[in-house]
């Protein structure tokens, strides 16, 4: 009977925990953002009592290609993202962790600009922008024209 409880124990820890389908978990802010081209979406990120502007938009796509311009407290960028796997996201290191002594990148906040698809009729790209940080910030998303 014994091991029958432990079989039945070693079964039940093994199943998936609530949540564990859901592909966002791991992120501390996702949105989707459904962007017509030069549209500009600004993100304001407040962390370590300091605010971070993130501002992005798409102006060409091409051979199924989006090139977008991408703005991070003043620092630009012009990533070429495709729908594919490993070339549809554009990494962005937020902000030094204090105190982080660890030499690995991963460890240190970040986000994902991530390409969806693209709707050639409406001519509109969809676009994730997943954060993930350890540190308690508040993330505030405004349209711009």
């Amino acid at each position: 009977m014994a091991r029958f409880v432990t079989a039945l124990l070693l079964w039940v820890s093994l199943l998936p925990g609530a949540g564990a389908n859901d592909p966002n978990a791991m992120w501390s802010h996702y949105e989707t953002f459904v962007l017509k081209k030069d549209q500009i979406q600004h993100v304001r990120i407040h962390a370590n009592h300091r605010t971070h502007r993130l501002a992005f938009r798409w102006t060409l796509f091409v051979n199924g290609g989006l090139v977008m311009h991408v703005t991070y407290d003043g620092h630009r960028f012009q990533p070429l993202l495709y729908a594919d796997y490993k070339r549809d996201a554009f990494r962005i290191d937020l902000y030094a962790k204090p105190n982080d002594a660890s030499p690995l990148q991963y460890e240190t906040p970040h986000a994902f600009l991530i390409f969806r698809k693209f709707d050639e009729a409406k001519k509109k790209a969809e676009i994730e922008l997943k954060i993930k940080s350890d540190e308690p910030s508040e993330v505030y998303y405004e349209k711009g024209k």
